[in-house]
C-alpha cells in the first residue's frame, strides 16, 4: 500500500465524522506524525510503498482515530505558531485562532527587552512557551489549576528548550495569585468561556475528549473567570500595562465593562479568522 492509498483509505473511513476536506487533512496529519514525515515528504512521495513496520505503526492507533478521538491526542502532537507541542486529554488542543493573540503580543513587544508576562490557565503551555521562543529576553510566568496540565506544560518546556516559571493555582479560590511580588507588563488568559448550553453546538470530538474543566462555564455566571482574574491582578504590586482575554463572542461588551470597572479603560476588540469577536485587549 502506498502513502497516498493509505491516506485515501483513512479519509474515507473518517467521512462520517468530518467533511471531505477535513477528513483528508486529519488523515494526512495522522500519517505524517506517525511516520515522522512532513507535508512536503508526503506531497513529493505519494506513491512510495509503505514498509510493513510503517503500516503496523499506522494501524496500531487508527481505531482511536476512526472512533472520533482528535488526531492530536492520538499522535500526542499539536503544532502551534510553527512549534511542536505534546498534548494529551488533560489539556486543550492548541487552536489556530489563539495564534492571532500570540502574534499580536510578539509583534507588540519584540523590542521591549525584559518585560514580564503572566499566562493564567496555561494548559499545554502553548502560549507562554511560544512567547518565550519569540521574546527570549522576556520573563514568562504561567499558572494552572490542574496538576496534570502542568506536567504537560513541563514536557513542552523541554520539547521546545525553553524556561518559564510555573505554579499551580485555582483562580476561583481566594488565594493570593502566585508571583504576587511581581509587576507584570502583560497578563493573558484564555479561560473557560463556552456555555454549558452550547455543548450541543460543539463537534463530538471536542465534547467527548477535551477536558471540560478548561472549556465550559455555567450559563448563570458566564463571566466568573474574568471577574476573578481581574480581582486577582489588581491586588498585585502594580497593575499590568495590558491585559489580553480570549472570549466568547457573545460577551465582548460585558468583558469590556468589567475591564473598565477594574481600571482598564482603553479596550480593543480583536476578531478571529472567521470575523468573530475573539479577543479583548484592555490597557491600564
Amino acid at each position: 500500500m502506498t502513502i497516498s492509498e493509505y491516506i485515501n483509505n483513512i479519509s474515507e473511513r473518517l467521512s462520517s465524522l468530518y467533511d471531505k476536506q477535513e477528513a483528508k487533512a486529519v488523515a494526512t496529519f495522522y500519517t505524517g506524525e506517525i511516520l515522522s514525515l512532513n507535508k512536503t515528504d508526503i506531497l513529493l512521495n505519494p506513491q512510495k510503498e509503505l514498509e510493513k513496520s510503517q503500516l503496523e505503526n499506522l494501524k496500531s492507533n487508527e481505531e482511536r482515530l476512526i472512533g472520533g478521538e482528535p488526531v492530536q491526542y492520538v499522535t500526542g502532537t499539536a503544532w502551534f505558531y510553527g512549534l511542536k507541542f505534546f498534548v494529551d486529554t488533560n489539556v486543550l488542543i492548541p487552536r489556530q485562532e489563539t495564534e492571532i493573540l500570540v502574534d499580536i503580543i510578539i509583534n507588540r513587544y519584540k523590542n521591549h527587552g525584559r518585560i514580564k508576562i503572566l499566562d493564567i490557565g496555561t494548559g499545554s503551555g502553548c502560549i507562554p512557551v511560544t512567547l518565550k521562543k519569540y521574546l527570549p529576553d522576556a520573563e514568562i510566568y504561567a499558572v494552572d489549576i490542574s496538576t496534570e496540565a502542568l506536567k504537560v506544560c513541563k514536557e513542552n518546556l523541554l520539547l521546545n528548550n525553553t524556561e518559564i516559571y510555573i505554579s499551580q493555582y485555582d483562580i476561583l479560590s481566594n488565594d493570593i495569585l502566585p508571583f504576587s511580588e511581581m509587576s507584570f507588563d502583560v497578563v493573558i488568559s484564555n479561560p473557560p468561556y463556552v456555555l454549558n448550553s452550547e455543548k450541543n453546538l460543539m463537534h463530538t470530538n471536542v465534547v467527548d475528549f477535551e477536558p471540560e474543566l478548561a472549556l465550559y462555564v455555567d450559563d448563570n455566571d458566564p463571566l466568573i473567570f474574568y471577574c476573578k482574574i481581574l480581582e486577582a491582578i489588581i491586588k498585585q504590586e502594580s497593575k499590568p500595562k495590558e491585559l489580553f482575554f480570549e472570549i466568547n463572542e457573545k460577551f465582548a461588551s460585558e468583558v469590556i465593562d468589567l475591564n473598565k470597572k477594574h481600571g482598564f479603560g482603553n479596550n480593543e476588540i480583536i476578531k478571529d479568522l472567521n470575523g468573530k469577536d475573539r479577543f479583548i485587549c484592555g490597557k491600564n
